[in-house]
Order: structure tokens, then C-alpha cells, then sequence
């Protein structure tokens, strides 16, 4: 037997280092949590800085530095000047910020060059910035393009939905492929857009992640509903970018709306979360950081505080789809918005929007949209435990629990 001083040693040098172990593995959570946003794939949050010169990039990235990982580079006046983009990723890079940079349509009648750094530039520094550089967010808004622009649809005539939506993949997937393969010869160059319309259609045309667009008082259940479960059911990810609070484009919504939008976003599971930073077209940057105020950079703060405490689902948190039928490129803006820009309601939108309002009103933030095939009638493979078709045929299927 020990003598009794010597137990009563041993019992405290065992409680002192069981102390010692629980508080570095309290310190260990704590670094994990504070970096997993930093980390994760699943959590991109940042500002796409769509206007100005490399200086008001270096002021605004420095201002949103350690509340936040990635920045668009989404000015022209920066993507179009091969040495300033450089230095500005070379910037970037050193802050330890992800980046994608913007590259727009041609305006020229050719189609080439597009609107972007010169050629080379994607192969010339290829390993230069190593995993920080994520990719080309290649061109804008081409769903919201065709729904409402005539003179600049992907497919200006068509003669049913199922033509409409092969040429709008076709022609999408030309100009995708021709910037990419022939004009910048980076085959594996990851594509990024943003839309307010045809979420699943722009993934079909191979981009690789889609920003669903907040604008103003859209419906942000809808919006996530649309882009994620088009994302989720393609195998691709997803994201949201918080825009103009006007259809007129003139300034950000107040910060906490912004506030609640970006933790709705990380709430649903979205892998990129992004604030939308330019003045109106012609117009002048409001404050020092273009169109955000010190309320919007605080808000920013506070959701990356919440990101911290609050892990993201495991999984889609979806658990029902509304299916839609085959080809149906409804734009969802009301009861009688058009098909694909190009075909008035028919006898089936005012049920979908119906449908689509009643669902989102039941199941909230665990809906998705989603169609059943993608075109020319390929089979999508949704792993959602409920269906609901919008002929009224409902489905309820059980996947086998994850062991192990």
C-alpha cells in the first residue's frame, strides 16, 4: 500500500494534468472553430469588389481582412490590366484571401477577346497563387439575360421548352468552352456566375458553382431553394450574393437585413457567401468602401462571429424537392412570368407558383426546387426522402442511415 502522502501526490499530479489536458483540448476547439470557416470549401465569405482600381481593392480588402476569406475581383478596370491583376492577386494571396476573378462577355462583334486579362495570363501563373485562386466568374446573369433581355438572350426564338432549353445549354457551353479551351487554354478552369433565373439550365451549361442573386424584396427561401437544389442535385456547389436592395440598382440593403441574409445563407448550407460591392452604373462609390457603410462592415463582423459558434449542416438540410416539369423555364417573379423569356404563363404556371408558395410557407428553409431530368430526358438522381410533382404525384422514398 502507498503511503498516504504519496497517493494523495500521485491523485493531484493525475488531476493537474487531466486539468491541463482538457484545457488544451478546450484551446484546440477554439482554434478549430475560429479557423473552419477559413478552412472549409463549405464556407467562402467575402465581397465581389465590382468597380474601381486596385487601390480601392487594397482599402476594401484590408478594411474586411479577418472577418472574411474571399474576394471577387470583379472590376474591369482591374481584370483588363493583366500587370494590376497580378499584383493585386499577389496581394491577395499574401493576406490569405481566396480570390476569383471576373471575366465578361466580348462586346465586339467577333466574340473574342473577351473582356478579361490577356491570354496568357491563367497559364503564366497557373502555380503562382496555388489553392487561394479558385477560379474565373465568367460572365452575368445569363439565365436573368435570357428571361429578360431580348436583345441579348442566348436564344432569341424556339419553338417549344425543350428547344429552348438545348440551344440555351448549346449556346452557353460555346462561348464557356471557347473563352475557356481556345482563347485561354485552361481546360480546368473552374466557372462561377451569378443569376436570378434558370439556376439548374446555367448548370447544365457547366459552371461550377452558381451565386443565387438576393435582390431587394425577393423571396430568399425562393432563391436558395432554386440555386441549391439545382446545385445539390447536379453534384455541384452553390452559393448566395446579397446585390441591390432596388431594382434600380442604387445601394445595399440597411445592415441587418445584410446581416440576416448571410446568416440564412450559412444556415441553408451555402458553400460561398458574397456582398455585392459597386456603385450604380455611372454612378460614385457613396464611402470609402464603395457602397458599404460601417454598419454593413460591422454586420459582416457579427456573422463571422456567428459562423464561428454556429456550425453549418452536415448535409442539405432539405428534406422535400418540388419537382417541375421537364424543360419549364419558368422565371418565378409571379404568378404570370414568362417561360424562358420567350412564352407567356401557360395553364400550368399559376399552380407552380401556387404550389411553390404553399410549400415554401409549409416546409420553409427545407425545400428545394428541382426538375426530374435534365435535358433530353437524362435522369437526375435526387436523394430527397420526399417528392412533390407538380401534377400532384408525391413520393416518399427512405435512404439507408450512414453507419460507422
Amino acid at each position: 500500500m502507498l503511503p498516504k502522502t504519496r497517493g494523495r501526490r500521485i491523485i493531484l499530479v493525475v488531476s493537474v494534468v487531466l486539468l491541463i489536458f482538457g484545457l488544451l483540448l478546450a484551446l484546440i476547439g477554439i482554434v478549430f472553430f475560429t479557423n473552419e470557416i477559413t478552412r472549409s470549401p463549405s464556407a467562402f465569405v467575402g465581397v465581389d469588389i465590382a468597380y474601381g482600381d486596385e487601390t480601392d481593392v487594397y482599402r476594401i480588402a484590408g478594411a474586411v481582412s479577418g472577418y472574411t476569406n474571399l474576394i471577387v475581383i470583379g472590376s474591369l478596370q482591374v481584370t483588363q490590366n493583366s500587370t494590376a491583376l497580378t499584383a493585386v492577386c499577389d496581394f491577395l494571396y499574401q493576406k490569405g484571401f481566396y480570390f476569383i476573378i471576373y471575366v465578361g462577355f466580348s462586346r465586339s462583334l467577333t466574340s473574342l477577346p473577351p473582356e478579361g486579362p490577356d491570354p496568357e495570363f491563367f497559364t503564366r501563373n497557373q502555380n503562382r497563387w496555388k489553392d487561394k485562386f479558385l477560379g474565373v466568374y465568367m460572365f452575368d446573369e445569363p439565365g436573368g439575360k435570357q428571361i429578360d433581355l431580348p436583345d441579348a438572350r442566348p436564344v432569341p426564338a424556339a419553338n417549344n421548352n425543350s428547344d429552348a432549353a438545348i440551344h440555351y445549354i448549346l449556346a452557353i457551353e460555346q462561348f464557356l468552352s471557347l473563352y475557356k479551351n481556345d482563347y485561354y487554354a485552361v481546360p480546368r478552369l473552374r466557372l462561377f456566375t451569378s443569376d436570378y433565373a434558370l439556376h439548374w439550365y446555367d448548370y447544365l451549361c457547366n459552371y461550377d458553382v452558381v451565386f443565387g442573386e438576393f435582390n431587394g424584396n425577393d423571396n430568399r427561401q425562393l432563391t436558395v431553394a432554386l440555386t441549391r437544389g439545382a446545385g445539390e442535385s447536379l453534384g455541384k456547389q452553390w452559393g448566395t450574393i446579397v446585390t441591390w436592395s432596388t431594382p434600380q440598382g442604387s445601394f445595399l440593403e440597411n445592415a441587418t437585413q445584410l446581416y440576416d441574409d448571410m446568416t440564412y445563407s450559412w444556415d441553408s448550407g451555402a458553400n460561398y457567401i458574397v456582398v455585392f460591392d459597386a456603385p450604380p452604373e455611372n454612378g460614385t462609390a457613396t464611402t470609402p468602401y464603395g457602397i458599404l457603410t460601417t454598419d454593413h462592415l460591422n454586420a459582416m463582423k457579427s456573422f463571422w462571429d456567428y459562423a464561428k459558434m454556429n456550425r453549418q449542416p452536415a448535409k442539405n438540410p432539405a428534406e422535400t424537392a418540388y419537382v417541375l416539369p421537364k424543360d419549364y423555364g419558368f422565371g418565378f417573379r409571379g404568378p404570370n412570368d414568362s417561360i424562358w423569356g420567350l412564352f407567356p404563363a401557360d395553364s400550368f404556371t399559376q399552380k407552380i407558383w401556387n404550389d411553390t408558395h404553399n410549400l415554401l410557407s409549409q416546409y420553409h428553409s427545407k425545400l428545394d426546387i428541382v426538375y426530374e431530368a435534365k435535358t433530353n430526358g437524362i435522369p437526375v438522381n435526387l436523394t430527397y426522402p420526399t417528392l412533390i410533382f407538380w401534377n400532384g404525384t408525391i413520393r416518399h422514398t427512405t435512404y439507408p442511415t450512414a453507419t460507422g
